[in-house]
């Protein structure tokens, strides 16, 4: 990995955030860029546009500011991990623009807050910005809540359904795991305990330990009629503090980014996701 890419609105979440961007450049020796992107103003008249631009401006002259003191903050709390650590101030859409910087700019993963500035549903696992971005983009994004504890990452849980996608994303997982010598569980939840069940689970599991060799690979399957409720509370009685997942468009948490399913699986707010996209 040799650059992240950090956008923050300077919230609690998006600074939080941040930090787990430095605790992974320090380990991995990645170049932190911070993005602010403003937001342009609808404009009507040449009176109302020269407004804007001065508005914009002053924008723009602050942003520089805070990401000035938020790069210094970090270089200074995380002195002995040398970090790299550039910013950028555009004008743009937040999701537009983070996908064309990982698009044409290199970077490896995208580390974003999971709520926004004044938003009053800070329990809330995933904000509109942070759910944009992760449909836009290609690259990995990590997914750090408001009271994710910024520390390494101990134990991984990754979301399997048995794809035959998995070997590839679950290899990027146990790499990323490896980075903070961290357990890394593959669970699925099913409702269905028959034979033929059993079957498809012993196929998979021998598939990917062929797949993945070198690697120690722990199995683990959750009984439960619904799968989010189940995977919940899977989550909760192992303590895990970060979920890996598979993102396709069907399939698996398919619903992973509705408000629905974020409310359901809030877990404290606690719990970063690493959402891994299909190839």
């Amino acid at each position: 990995m040799k650059k992240i890419i950090c956008p923050t609105d300077f919230s609690k979440a998006a600074t939080n955030a941040a930090e787990f961007a430095a605790i992974i450049a320090g380990r991995t020796g990645a170049a932190i860029t911070l993005l602010h992107v403003l937001h342009l103003p609808m404009l009507d008249t040449a009176d109302n546009a020269l407004v804007a631009t001065e508005v914009l401006g002053e924008q723009h002259r602050q942003a520089e500011a805070k990401l000035h003191g938020l790069s210094h903050h970090l270089v200074e709390k995380y002195r002995a991990q040398n970090l790299q650590i550039d910013y950028l101030v555009k004008e743009s859409l937040l999701a537009d623009e983070v996908k064309h910087l990982t698009d044409t700019k290199g970077y490896d993963m995208v580390v974003i807050g999971s709520t926004g500035g004044g938003n009053t549903l800070e329990e809330i696992l995933v904000g509109s910005n942070t759910a944009a971005v992760i449909d836009r983009v290609k690259c990995p994004v990590l997914m750090v809540p408001l009271k994710a504890n910024p520390a390494p990452f101990q134990h991984l849980v990754y979301a399997s359904n048995y794809e035959k996608e998995d070997g590839e994303a679950l290899q990027q997982v146990l790499q990323f795991a490896q980075l903070f010598n961290a357990s890394v569980e593959i669970v699925h939840v099913s409702a269905d305990t028959s034979d033929s069940a059993q079957v498809k689970a012993n196929e998979f599991r021998n598939r990917l330990t062929q797949a993945l060799p070198g690697f120690e690979l722990a199995f683990h399957q959750v009984v439960h009629r619904d799968e989010v409720a189940g995977m919940k509370g899977y989550l909760t009685e192992k303590n895990a503090d970060l979920l890996a997942i598979l993102k396709k468009r069907r399939g698996f948490f398919h619903n992973i980014f509705s408000q629905s399913f974020s409310e359901q699986l809030t877990y404290q707010s606690k719990l970063s996701m690493h959402v891994i996209h299909e190839a």
